[in-house]
């Protein structure tokens, strides 16, 4: 099926979806929900925690099948080898965590969000869910059954979402972390010291801060961005050089590093920081730094004002409105 999909498609199509496909990565789907998390509106701090949750849920959940089920990817499997796939690919194959995670974060997004009419955001969301898993059958790396598989349960994810975080969100962040502890006592050991460190992190940090306002401005957002993202970079640096050895048997059968725990501790300081981050951004609203750039930059309050791009404030704007 991988080779007759991509065969049939022209070559500019291919590497179309070849580009395409990177919006379904972590990294992008992370980079989305907290971006928009940290600038979105005050008044709706709790639709976009729950777009965090979701996206971290899905990473648990995402952890724990493929962990368990270790399925081959397409490309290892297939005779002859699919010529047009990656060489090598990291991870199991089933379910796709690209297709999950593109159809629960685009999924939550849609139903959040108040950009636009609710069919004009329901028709990017589903084009995104669709042509996400798609093109991890043309590049070779998933089945359709993995991306079909991924998909419907990223939409579960947004539905489950939707009716126990009404009131508030740290019962997706305890679901998260209770599928990824399971999943770890199965013998699951993909990303699962990333998935139980963020969802630790997003249920300690959410249950104390929930019911707190915070509104910085984004100024302050960005110098808290420019303060923080160096220090990750060293600590991921630091876990990729040193190697730590040792570790704990837990009811006689299973085995904890102690690299796993350090890694499970700063997964939880990092995503617990990420939720933090308006409110300790809160406290830098006063400081001159944050006033020079809030004056520079195309800021009413912390979100962006479309009306001030390209234009210099004059002096007597009021940067606290």
């Amino acid at each position: 099926m991988n080779r007759a999909i991509n065969e049939a498609l022209p070559q500019v199509v291919v590497e179309a979806f070849g580009i395409l496909t990177t919006l379904g990565d972590g990294a992008t789907l992370v980079a989305v929900a907290a971006l928009l998390y940290w600038f979105g509106a005050a008044e709706d701090h709790h639709d976009r925690a729950m777009v965090l949750a979701v996206a971290v849920t899905t990473l648990a959940l995402v952890a724990g099948l493929k962990g368990i089920l270790e399925v081959q990817r397409p490309l290892y499997a297939a005779q002859p080898p699919l010529e047009f796939a990656p060489e090598t690919y990291p991870g199991w194959s089933t379910p796709s965590a690209h297709s999950m995670g593109a159809a629960a974060v685009y999924g939550a997004l849609a139903v959040v969000m108040d950009v636009g009419k609710r069919w004009q955001r329901y028709t990017v969301a589903g084009a995104l869910v669709v042509a996400i898993p798609f093109s991890r059958v043309v590049i070779g790396v998933h089945y359709v059954g993995d991306v079909i598989l991924g998909a419907l349960l990223g939409l579960g994810l947004v539905a489950v979402a939707l009716r126990i975080t009404n009131r508030s969100v740290t019962p997706m962040f305890a679901l998260s972390l209770a599928i990824v502890v399971g999943a770890f006592l199965l013998g699951s050991e993909e990303y699962t010291t990333m998935a139980i460190g963020a969802s630790l992190g997003g249920l300690v940090t959410w249950s104390v801060l929930e019911n707190r306002e915070a509104d910085p401005l984004g100024a302050s957002l960005l110098l808290l961005g420019l303060l923080v993202l160096p220090v990750l970079a060293v600590v991921r640096l630091l876990d990729s050089l040193i190697a730590v050895e040792g570790g704990f048997v837990i009811a006689g059968t299973v085995t904890v590093s102690l690299l796993a725990i350090l890694e499970t501790a700063g997964f939880a300081v990092a995503f617990g920081g990420a939720i933090a981050a308006p409110y300790v951004a809160t406290e830098l609203d006063d400081s001159r730094a944050v006033r020079k750039l809030q004056r520079a930059l195309p800021f009413s309050g912390r979100t962006v004002d479309p009306d001030a791009v390209g234009e210099r404030p004059t002096p007597e704007r009021d940067v606290d409105s």
